[in-house]
């Protein structure tokens, strides 16, 4: 009917015999308020492209799209993504820009979003896996161009999307450190690392919120440290109080007393610490702890308090996890949790329990002996 729209094949002729041809999947033709719109129905079913047209007919009159979803880009939706992370004012816009290179370059900028298919998802994450990378690298790729079928439907200008599938990574944390652990390891730093390495171990935090660290965050009459919104992951305010929590006062005012300038944390010049890798390495490998990483600093956090009987609620609170998923990834339960658990329920006391991280004392190399 006329108003209505229409469903058709598509004809073509071959350039070489002259013989007309006809597509077999089925397009829609169809005007709102003056505009045409023209798109795929991407089925050879003359019913189901008949109902998509009235599909199409009923959101465009109600509002919900706004533009044609045949010209519709996975650079649109590039653009969407990145837009919205500046918006949110998200520091992890540089990581998502990544993530859309590696796409784009599979994919194709210029490909019609309505024309990506799970299946070339499967192909996109299979070639992921085949040149080494990680699964959760994958992962986040995919959920970068989720991201951006989401955006362009809430903004109107789609009404589907591709079912993306992100598998479950099975990446929980494992490995503690000891408060001798820290102890041995933090006297095989170099002198600036060393209060940075020992206030991660009181915190939790991650390391670049406290490489950013700056004194104006230190609220010294309310002895607390005042993390703002856009200098945490998760974009959102922390608190640390330390008034009860001597030796990472302790800390702090000893780092007030060398300060210079605006970074709590620094290199004898003064300017912030951005990288200690290799140190880090180094001192591992010296210290018989070779292969550990700076995150278990907030993993050993997370066990140490929960041991200590801070809820787990609060401890989220204190360190920055948004979600109980992410916190169960830090598997901050050990072999030792769990025998000290069988202990008390037969009334028995733990032959030896090892005590949790804590922020060690100075020591001086004549109090351990480390592996060369």
């Amino acid at each position: 009917m006329r108003g209505q729209g229409r469903v058709f094949h598509p004809t073509w002729t071959d350039p070489t015999t002259g013989a007309r041809k006809v597509a077999k999947t089925w397009r829609l033709d169809y005007s709102v308020n003056g505009v045409r719109h023209e798109e795929s129905a991407r089925t050879t079913s003359k019913r189901e492209a008949l109902a998509l047209l009235h599909e199409r007919l009923g959101d465009r009159r109600a509002g919900k799209l706004t533009g044609s979803p045949d010209r519709v880009t996975l650079h649109d939706l590039r653009v969407l993504v990145e837009r919205q992370y500046e918006l949110d004012g998200r520091r992890s816009k540089k990581r998502v820009e990544q993530c859309w290179t590696h796409l784009e370059s599979f994919l194709g900028a210029d490909t019609r979003a309505l024309d990506v298919t799970p299946s070339d998802l499967d192909r996109y994450a299979a070639a992921r896996l085949a040149a080494g990378k990680a699964r959760q690298t994958a992962n986040n790729e995919l959920a970068a161009l989720r991201r951006g079928y989401k955006l362009a439907i809430e903004k109107g200008l789609l009404a589907t999307m591709p079912v993306i599938k992100l598998p479950k990574v099975r990446n929980a944390r494992s490995g503690f450190f000891s408060a001798g652990d820290l102890a041995a390891l933090e006297l095989l730093l170099p002198p600036d690392v060393q209060p940075l390495v020992r206030f991660l171990a009181a915190t939790g935090w991650r390391v670049s919120e406290a490489q950013r660290l700056t004194w104006d965050a230190v609220d010294w009459e309310a002895q607390v440290i005042r993390l703002a919104a856009a200098d945490t992951k998760g974009g959102e305010a922390r608190l640390f109080p330390f008034a009860d929590a001597p030796d990472l006062k302790a800390l702090l005012e000893g780092r007030w007393k060398v300060r210079r300038g605006l970074f709590v944390f620094h290199r004898g010049d003064g300017t912030p610490i951005k990288s200690f890798r290799r140190s880090w390495a180094r001192a591992c490998k010296r210290a018989g702890l070779e292969g550990r990483l700076v995150h278990d600093l907030r993993r050993s956090f997370a066990r140490g308090m929960r041991t200590a009987g801070v809820s787990e609620g609060e401890i989220m609170r204190l360190a920055g996890w948004r979600s109980r998923s992410m916190f169960d990834r830090y598997n901050i339960i050990d072999e030792a949790d769990l025998s000290r658990a069988v202990a008390r329920r037969y009334g028995q006391v733990p032959s030896k329990s090892e005590a949790p991280a804590a922020l060690p004392e100075s020591l001086t190399s004549s109090d351990i002996t480390t592996p060369l």
